[in-house]
């Protein structure tokens, strides 16, 4: 099964410099705000030779040389697992007295990709390895003057923040003419500090947009032509200082960007100056289609646009005889690629979280689709940094939020062992088969006369897929219940665990708790009547979910399973239907049953699903085939998830 004979990391991080002793962590000041943004300023002198800059922050960064952007963009972590980069300034360095300006966005809230820790910036500079410059209580500082602190507009609950900057207060200071600025303090905290384990993203060129509306010089939307992510872009002139509010959005359903949904607000603001604004704000990636603009006053519009930014791959070339396959395959492609910068993401529009669900089959098309490694062992890494007293996964990593969905722990060993199988990297599971083993014997321990009930507190999700019945509720369950689904995924991380415990050459067997549960299963959820496994011990529902993970788990087997499989490919069968999600795992059940039956089907299934999304003009595919008006009109048209097409075209093709 594997596509490579690897069996050492090749990771980024390998010989990676280190900071000395002498570069500290370093502030501003020593009050704790929330959403701030404080600008460094430092200086060297350069000749000849190497030059690279270590650097870490706590949020993000962004740095400029000689007023030239060179980099941005914080690997999200953990005060426990602290990352800082190595950034090449050799191209950007210049004989003599270099300016070396760096600012910091603290967010100081959490959100889905963020772990509060203390404000603080680390950086230093080796020119051929010996320091000539680092971050200590000489370095200047201050509160930048032009975005407005302490702001904490929200985007979405799981973005954060937005921003407003005002243009009327930019000065020289890239270029050392400092004003408000002084020594900065020292912040006194050891953190273990580790390479970033990915490569950085890149930064490209400004996107080609087509002008669809300007109203009176003062309201203006423009079309990418495509879904695309990166940072805003603009040049445009004023003849007053006036407020600009951008909005951003995938789609024009209501002929504008939807800005306002719910208590969403995908918008930013600038403060515009008398004459040219030229900005680019290097700090929040947005995912979008259409760009629409809002002015108190009429404006010229030299260009208005995002640079792109992508994680460098190399895409495999596939060939398909049928146009559509190739187009769908395509599409697939670039909505997997979208949703991977910094780790990987389930919607680059709304959310930016990697969840161990979204991210498991990320990883699996990925490994067909770019053939990469370093991308999955990081966020597999980055999971296992994870704290919980109860020993299974936040909802999303690196938070601070203490929500679980219980099931996406199971994806998690689940990820592992494909990981494993496909790249024969051994030294992963030095840092991850702990976190492995106590998820595992946390749902162990839990388990009732043969089953494992589902979690009642508050701070649990019984989610599986966005489906009737299936979907759960966040917060606590009055009453307890046992349903199949979480029986047969455990089912399904058991046997993963086995084939990684053998991988790690550890002597753990999982084989008696396995066909206790399956025993479980069969005497408290198979309908005799329907011949089908049923949802829950409290409702009569029966879902396609459920069934496949019966025939993937080994609880249908045989006769039962090829009955089951054949209900799956039946129109109007009363099954709760399936997700696209979770349709892999339908795909996988029938492929189990009998590949050479079911391989046609699964491809006019993919056609007829992903064929209607290419139908409606998209670029990207949607989280769910209902588009933009799921979810109360918050329906992401790009999802991870949803990428589907890669592997199973290549697999089946």
């Amino acid at each position: 099964m594997g596509l490579t004979n690897r069996r050492i990391h090749e990771g980024t991080n390998i010989a990676a410099a280190q900071f000395s002793e002498a570069a500290k962590w370093i502030w501003h000041d020593t009050q704790l705000k929330e959403d701030v943004y404080c600008d460094f300023f430092d200086t060297y002198s350069y000749n000849s030779g190497s030059l690279k800059l270590l650097i870490s922050a706590d949020s993000n960064y962004c740095v400029y040389l000689n007023g030239e952007y060179v980099a941005s963009g914080q690997y999200p972590d953990f005060p426990h697992y602290k990352v800082y980069d190595e950034i090449d300034l050799t191209p950007f360095s210049r004989a003599g007295t270099n300016h070396l300006v760096v600012t910091v966005w603290h967010y100081g809230v959490s959100n889905m990709s963020y772990y509060p820790g203390r404000a603080a910036l680390r950086y230093e500079i080796l020119n051929d390895g010996e320091a000539v410059c680092c971050s200590d209580e000489h370095t200047l500082s201050r509160m930048n003057p032009c975005f407005q602190n302490g702001y904490q507009k929200s985007i979405t609950s799981q973005l954060g923040f937005s921003f407003l900057y005002d243009m009327n207060h930019e000065d020289a200071w890239k270029n050392e003419t400092l004003a408000g600025f002084c020594p900065s303090i020292l912040v006194e905290q050891d953190l273990p500090m580790h390479c970033r384990p990915v490569k950085r993203c890149t930064v490209g060129e400004p996107v080609q947009t087509d002008l669809l509306k300007a109203e009176e010089s003062r309201h203006f939307l423009m079309d990418l032509k495509q879904e695309t992510v990166g940072y805003l872009s603009f040049r445009v002139k004023s003849a007053v200082s006036q407020r600009m509010t951008v909005c951003y959005g995938e789609h024009l359903a209501d002929g504008n960007v939807r800005r306002k949904i719910g208590e969403r607000d995908f918008s930013a603001e600038i403060v515009l100056k008398p004459g040219e604004n030229t900005y680019t704000n290097y700090f929040r990636r947005f995912g979008l289609r259409y760009l629409e603009i809002f002015c108190e006053e009429p404006i010229e519009v030299d260009y208005f646009t995002v640079l792109p930014v992508d994680y460098p791959l190399k895409k495999e070339k596939k060939i398909f005889a049928d146009k559509t396959d190739q187009k769908i395959y395509d599409t697939a492609i670039r909505t997997l690629q979208l949703c991977m910068h910094d780790h990987y993401e389930d919607s680059p529009w709304r959310e930016q979280g990697l969840y161990a669900l979204d991210s498991r089959n990320q990883m699996l098309f990925g490994y067909y689709g770019f053939r990469e490694y370093d991308f999955p062992r990081a966020n597999l890494l980055l999971f296992s940094k994870d704290r919980r007293s109860d020993d299974l996964l936040s909802i999303c990593v690196p938070s601070q939020n203490r929500l679980a969905i219980p099931s996406f722990s199971f994806y998690y060993i689940i990820a592992v062992r494909e990981y494993l199988l496909y790249t024969k990297d051994m030294t992963l599971l030095d840092e991850v088969y702990p976190k492995l083993v106590a998820i595992t014997d946390a749902f162990l321990k839990k388990m009732e006369n043969g089953g494992v009930p589902i979690f009642t507190e508050e701070c649990y999700w019984n989610f599986y897929e966005w489906s009737d019945g299936l979907a759960g509720s966040i917060g606590s369950v009055e009453e307890k219940y046992f349903d199949s689904l979480l029986n047969c995924l455990l089912i399904m991380a058991l046997e993963a665990m086995t084939v990684i415990s053998d991988f790690a050459g550890a002597e753990r067997c999982y084989e008696e708790s396995v066909e206790e549960l399956r025993r479980y299963i069969r005497s408290h959820f198979y309908d005799e009547e329907k011949r089908l496994i049923v949802d829950n011990d409290h409702s009569h529902s029966f879902s396609e979910l459920a069934n496949s993970f019966a025939i993937l788990a080994g609880v249908l087997q045989g006769e039962e399973a090829e009955y089951a499989a054949e209900q799956l490919c039946t129109e109007n069968n009363g099954l709760t239907p399936i997700t696209l999600s979770m349709l892999g795992f339908l795909y996988d059940a029938l492929l189990k049953v009998n590949q050479e039956k079911y391989k046609d089907y699964i491809l006019k299934d993919i056609r007829k699903r992903y064929g209607a999304m290419l139908d409606k003009g998209t670029t990207s595919f949607w989280e769910t085939e209902k588009g933009e008006a799921d979810f109360d009109n918050a329906g992401s048209l790009c999802h991870g998830w949803s990428a589907l097409p890669v592997y199973y075209l290549n697999r089946l093709l």
